[in-house]
């Protein structure tokens, strides 16, 4: 068996035939071969080969001269000449000594490369190992790419973003700095507009525009007596978050509840206050807020002013159209869409009376009050988070406990205020899922108030008139019984979700004496929110004027309070305010 392998590396490593042959030959009597006569690398060829038993005595290192050189080797002798030996070529393949002179991985290569093919076994289990290494290193180089590439996408966006957030910061500035320049009415009013757009695009560069004297340039181009101008200027003070002075001594908040046509009971009590102060609803309050129907009604009165009497009469309108549905058809339209009466009819006449305007378009509108509706959004996990649709912004710096915006349409905040669970389907808007603000807030008396503190920081609260619609309780039967139904699960749900009378109790208790008011009958039979038959109509006014008479002393209180005029020294701290604000306080310390 050695002789076998040590053959079979002596074939290996020598290239021509013949000369395999002669080496075998050789081999055999080693004694006729002059190792001294052999290069270094085929006498290591040799010495590796010839089996042990075969080799008479290792090899004698050179002797060494007296001077510390190595002699050359000797020529061939004439007798290995006569014999006919002549020099064995060198092989092109390298040496198993040349292998096994390197460190250790040499050797396993040298292993692998000569040795594993003799055995199938382990050329197998080499081959698996080796391509299970290049899975691995491939698996590993790979996650190595996907880590350094989404590394660097992450550092690109990072990088894109600082760009785009400069160049916005960079446009906002050439716009303020372009009002600043400009003298024409006409350019000046595009000018205007264009910053508009640009902030409601990019409501988070307010504070650039600020810092950039944006405040004092458009009060001063306020004064000028082009409408037009006036109008665009107004808007733009409004994306900024500039808000005037209120109208009152302090802050007056007008808060409407959901409730369907039961709408109408509010109604009844903002006649008896336009009655009592002979003055409009858009004019006796600075903030406006409601939800669901109660929304609806503040667009009604404070945005498009229209007249109490229109206003019911459109109001009764409205429920005729939208709460009509055949029975069949709208239980099978419940049990598809979980919504009974159609939604798409509803938007229709929305966008057809509200028509296609942004909230914070009625900002033009010198006498329009501060506007909101109420919202819940749905589908941003639990608890559910409040929505708040504003005709205003807020300085930057200042945050309402809220979510909201004012880039949206008028039709759409109506539409989402009042997507009652049931009634009408969820209102889709952006990523949002929107439905009835009374899931979350259906007396918003507590959110008008944060929102008005939150546009005049400094100014107290004058007066806050909360409207409900009707309340009914129920007289149940005490039963022993510790066992309750679905329904009544259910109905006890609804009920405390829509419950108005503990904020009520709570502000009552909060709120300065002679400054808030509450208005909600109770009412003597149940009137469900869809109810469009006039009779029922007409029994639910009935039930408000009768209210309203038992208070009447209520209601010319608050009419006193609300009619209450400022003081003459308080018009002169908002003279000289407005003054610091439109010169950015420099005119008037130069005079003091």
């Amino acid at each position: 068996m050695y002789n076998h392998l040590a053959e079979h590396v002596n074939t290996y490593f020598r290239s021509d035939t013949q000369n395999d042959k002669r080496s075998r030959d050789t081999a055999s009597s080693p004694s006729q071969i002059q190792l001294s006569t052999l290069p270094k690398s085929s006498k290591d060829h040799i010495l590796m080969a010839v089996p042990v038993s075969h080799r008479s005595t290792p090899e004698t290192p050179p002797a060494i001269d007296k001077d510390g050189s190595v002699p050359s080797p000797q020529a061939p002798s004439a007798q290995a000449q006569d014999e006919g030996v002549s020099t064995i070529p060198i092989s092109p393949r390298k040496g198993i000594s040349h292998y096994l002179s390197y460190p250790r991985p040499s050797v396993q290569a040298f292993v692998g490369n000569y040795i594993a093919p003799l055995v199938p076994k382990f050329r197998a289990d080499s081959k698996s190992g080796t391509v299970e290494k290049d899975k691995t290193s491939g698996s590993e180089l790979t996650a190595s790419q996907d880590a350094k590439s989404a590394e660097s996408k992450e550092k690109k966006e990072a990088d894109e973003k600082i760009i785009a957030r400069v160049s916005v910061d960079n446009r906002t500035r050439a716009l303020v700095k372009s009002l600043q320049r400009v003298t024409d009415v006409k350019i000046t009013i595009c000018r205007v507009e264009e910053l508009s757009f640009h902030l409601l695009e990019f409501p988070e560069t307010r504070g650039v525009a600020v810092t950039e004297k944006v405040i004092p340039c458009l009060l001063r181009l306020r004064q000028a007596r082009d409408v037009n101008l006036q109008a665009a200027v107004r808007q733009a003070l409004a994306l900024v978050g500039y808000t005037d002075p209120v109208k009152g001594r302090g802050i007056r908040v007008l808060s409407i509840d959901g409730g369907g046509t039961r709408g109408l009971v509010a109604l009844q009590a903002l006649h008896r206050l336009e009655s009592l102060t002979g003055k409009p609803i858009y004019q006796l309050f600075d903030y406006i807020c409601g939800v669901s129907t109660g929304a609806i009604l503040a667009c009604m009165l404070g945005v498009f002013q229209i007249p109490l009497d229109e206003c019911e009469e459109l109001y009764r309108k409205l429920g005729s159209d939208v709460f009509k549905q055949n029975l069949i058809v709208g239980t099978v339209k419940m049990g598809w869409s979980h919504a009974y009466y159609d939604s798409q009819i509803w938007e229709e006449i929305l966008k057809e009376r509200m028509g296609p305007g942004l909230m914070i378009e009625t900002s033009k509108n010198p006498k329009c009050p501060k506007v909101s509706a109420v919202s819940t959004i749905v589908n941003r996990g639990l608890p559910l988070k409040a929505y708040v649709f504003r005709n205003y912004d807020f300085l930057p710096g200042v945050r309402s406990h809220y979510l909201g915006g004012c880039q949206h349409k008028m039709w759409q905040a109506i539409r989402a205020s009042s997507a009652a669970p049931g009634y009408f389907q969820e209102f889709v808007l952006g990523n949002d899922l929107h439905q009835d603000g009374g899931l979350l807030i259906n007396n918003p008396t507590a959110l008008a108030i944060h929102e008005s503190k939150c546009l005049w920081p400094n100014t107290p609260v004058q007066c806050v008139v909360s409207l409900g619609t009707g309340r009914y309780e129920t007289v149940g039967k005490t039963s022993s019984s510790t066992y309750t139904s679905l329904k009544t699960k259910l109905t006890n749900v609804i009920s405390s979700a829509t419950d108005t009378e503990e904020v009520h109790s709570m502000l009552d208790a909060l709120l300065p004496p002679n400054t808030y008011f509450r208005f909600n009958p109770y009412m003597s039979e149940e009137i469900s929110l869809d109810e469009n038959r006039q009779e029922r109509l007409d029994f639910l006014q009935a039930e408000g004027r009768r209210y309203l008479e038992r208070n009447e002393n209520k209601l010319k209180k608050v009419a006193s309070v609300l009619t209450q005029e400022k003081g003459i020294v308080q018009k002169l701290a908002e003279w000289a305010q407005l003054k610091a604000d439109m010169y950015d306080g420099l005119p008037l310390r130069s005079k003091l």
